[in-house]
């Protein structure tokens, strides 16, 4: 199948679902890591809309023998979300790992979290770039970006350890045109109606030091009428495969996932 790779040996029961939208690759160094202990599936998503993007990942999984553990940090949570709403026959648990917000009520805290981490001169920096990118105020976008990417680094990490990212290959195109649609599905509500369609378990995974607030997604999710398993890591931010603190207890998780 195009654009899947296979880590392990059958049957292939997980599938890890990269976030961005557009951090294509990045899941690879966690796959082989997984790739030790069971079969694992990375479908790299190529398409430029939340619709063919749910195409393609149908597509990619379609030859599962049986229903999957589906996985995904941060836009890849949402993606399973959506996947597991539309395909619950081929679903059996769903994994959101560093999930967004689900509602837009909580999104103003992700924010203040990562300003509050930051000193304040950086603080400031960061807001500039952050209104550079988003409103095309005047200054560098190229520079704005690299001064985002690198403070995020900061924020968003308690304290990273090595992780292998050599597969990484960043699409900012897929980035730019998905995710003002995937906000749009969270402003409208629609977000959360996918989400009372979900019939498989969830387990929320999330770091307790992650700027993304959990309560932005337990909430909504118990509010659906979700019964949802949460493991909060206390020293872990939002990439809990990349810290020092949560690694191992991380792919324990997923290794019986």
């Amino acid at each position: 199948m195009k654009n899947l790779r296979v880590y392990g040996k059958p049957p292939y029961l997980l599938a890890l679902l990269h976030g961005g939208p557009g951090a294509r690759g990045s899941l690879a160094g966690a796959a082989r890591e997984l790739g030790r202990f069971r079969g694992v599936w990375e479908p790299l998503q190529t398409r430029l809309s939340v619709p063919d993007l749910l195409e393609e990942l149908h597509e990619q999984l379609s030859g599962a023998a049986q229903p999957l553990t589906l996985a995904g940090p941060s836009w890849g949570a949402w993606l399973g979300l959506l996947y597991a709403a539309l395909f619950p026959q081929e679903v059996k648990h769903l994994v959101l790992i560093s999930c967004p917000p689900l509602e837009d009520k909580f999104v103003p805290q992700i924010l203040q979290r990562r300003l509050a981490l930051l000193p304040p001169e950086e603080a400031a920096q960061y807001q500039h770039a952050q209104a550079v990118l988003e409103h095309r105020a005047d200054g560098n976008l190229p520079h704005a970006l690299e001064t985002l990417q690198r403070l995020t680094q900061q924020t968003d990490f308690y304290c990273p350890c090595e992780y292998d990212d050599r597969d990484l290959e960043p699409d900012e195109t897929q980035y730019a045109a998905v995710w003002p649609q995937a906000e749009q599905l969270r402003a409208s509500g629609t977000l959360l109606a996918y989400a009372r369609r979900v019939s498989c378990p969830i387990t929320v995974l999330h770091g307790a030091q992650d700027p993304h607030p959990v309560q932005g997604v337990l909430e909504p999710l118990q509010a659906c009428g979700q019964n949802v398993q949460s493991l909060v890591w206390e020293k872990c931010g939002h990439s809990p495969f990349a810290e020092t603190y949560a690694r191992d207890k991380f792919y324990r998780f997923l290794r019986q996932a």
